[in-house]
């Protein structure tokens, strides 16, 4: 387990390792000027918070390493609330190191995985929910995902949360003047104003727990699984999606053998793309072993794709892929529809390599029909249909219409304190409508408080801290 000690000045390379304009080695702690003074050029000691300085960084024979910018803050008005100096040296992976090496043997310790940005939540420069707003915004692989991480850093969530308890705090300061005059019973009407509020705070609570799954996929995005039976044209699906040649297309059956994954953008948001092999009983050992990694990976898939072969009957192949699929996460992909016989319609324009789902529908037939909600048809040979299956992918992704202007959470550790909260809240409603003692009530209610003060770093242990901070980069 890693052990922050704050006594300490600390010092890491805040730049990712590599050879760019310039590299950031950053201190803090009450010695950071004092060691950034013995390792520069120039006297820094008397230099103003926010001001930057132009000279040479020194190794221990004081002999020049590198010409560098030196820029001081001074606690309490910095990142940390400490002390900080950055030094901006060129950008090169042994200067960077070099520079990194001299701080240390200056007197500095070298920061551990999220330390700058503990000392900040331990300093009160941010609270916790800011902190792995942090964390957020840098791992973010999409738009959507930045903007929900911008609007946490910004304090929205901590916000939302204060407003609950200040709401909670009104009602039990309401019942405790309450227990000071026993002699007078709770009226009625004030009775059931106590259970409607709450019942308001509970049902907002729950509003923002329910956006947890949609804040999951914006942070971790979701796998995309291709199945289906062989030759339906799952890898040429694949090649079509992803627009290059990924997966080896041929006439053969079971070309496939092996789990293929790519990532891939759609909307904004981030997917694995996963082609597998096609699902029948296998012809020889190395056929077995795809088959069985293909339906490991249908197990684990949070949308599935199945694609079904439009110019042939279902058979069996396909009817024990069925059984095997939840229906709310499957879009059943009729593909080959170039093969098939077209309406007598009259022509209409449509794009060259898109088709809306409305136009293949009027213009071709499938020789069965399936009891799917999410259906579509496409030919994945000429890229036809593409949109609508896009627009089917992004249906299931969400469970609701996301905006990033609300509060989303995606901390399964905000879930968890929020839903216990939830269980006290509920607890001390049911308990005032029947009548039960308020001393009870009260404490109920006081759990609750307890559970979202955690969510914002309150009452928090250090076990809980380290595991938040240890996920961090080092350097910030």
């Amino acid at each position: 387990m890693q052990s922050y000690n704050q006594k300490d000045t600390i010092s890491a390379i805040s730049t990712p390792i590599g050879e760019g304009a310039i590299s950031i080695v950053r201190l803090s702690g009450k010695d950071a000027i004092s060691i950034a003074d013995t390792i520069f050029s120039k006297d820094i000691q008397n230099l103003k918070s926010k001001t930057a300085a132009l000279g040479n960084i020194l190794d221990t024979d004081k002999k020049a390493v590198d010409s560098a910018v030196l820029i001081v803050y001074r606690a309490p008005n910095s990142f940390t609330g400490e002390d900080i100096v950055e030094i901006q040296c060129h950008g090169g992976r042994l200067i960077t190191q070099k520079v990194f090496e001299i701080t240390l043997l200056a007197g500095a310790r070298a920061s551990l995985a999220g330390e700058f940005t503990m000392r900040a939540f331990l300093n009160k420069k941010i609270d916790l929910t800011q902190a792995e707003a942090i964390q957020d915004l840098i791992s973010a692989k999409n738009s959507l995902a930045m903007k929900a991480a911008k609007n946490q850093l910004e304090g929205h969530l901590s916000k939302k949360i204060k407003e609950f308890q200040k709401k909670i705090v009104e009602i039990v300061a309401f019942i405790e003047a309450n227990l000071d005059f026993p002699e007078e019973d709770l009226q009625d009407a004030s009775k059931n104003t106590l259970v409607e509020n709450l019942s308001q705070i509970s049902k907002d609570i729950q509003k923002l727990v329910d956006t947890f799954e949609d804040g999951k996929v914006l942070k971790e995005g979701l796998s995309l699984c291709i199945v289906g039976a062989v030759n339906v044209g799952k890898s040429s699906l694949m090649n079509a999606i992803l627009k290059k040649d990924r997966a080896i297309v041929t006439n053969i059956s079971g070309t496939t053998r092996d789990v293929l994954k790519e990532d891939l953008k759609l909307n904004e948001m981030l997917y694995q793309l996963i082609d597998t092999a096609g699902i029948r009983k296998a012809s020889n050992v190395i056929e077995k072993e795809g088959i069985k990694r293909s339906k490991k990976e249908l197990k684990d898939a949070d949308i599935t794709l199945l694609v079904l072969d439009s110019s042939r009957k279902l058979n069996e192949e396909d009817r024990q892929i069925f059984e095997k699929l939840d229906s709310k996460k499957t879009i059943a992909i009729w593909n080959k529809i170039d093969l098939l016989e077209p309406k007598v319609i009259e022509p209409t324009v449509v794009e060259p390599t898109v088709v809306e789902p409305k136009s293949l529908d009027s213009k071709v037939e499938t020789k069965e029909k399936i009891d799917f909600e999410n259906v579509v048809k496409i030919s994945a040979k000429k890229r036809e249909g593409l949109t609508a299956l896009y627009s089917m992918i992004e249906k299931l992704t969400f469970k609701s219409k996301i905006s990033t202007n609300e509060i989303i959470i995606t901390q399964k550790r905000h879930k968890i304190a929020l839903i216990d909260s939830l269980k006290y809240l509920d607890k001390a409603i049911n308990d005032l409508k029947n009548d039960i003692s308020h001393e009870f009530i009260a404490v109920d209610l006081k759990s609750s408080l307890l559970e979202l003060s955690k969510i914002i770093g309150f009452d928090i242990t250090e076990d809980i801290l380290t595991s938040i901070f240890s996920n961090f980069c080092i350097g910030k």
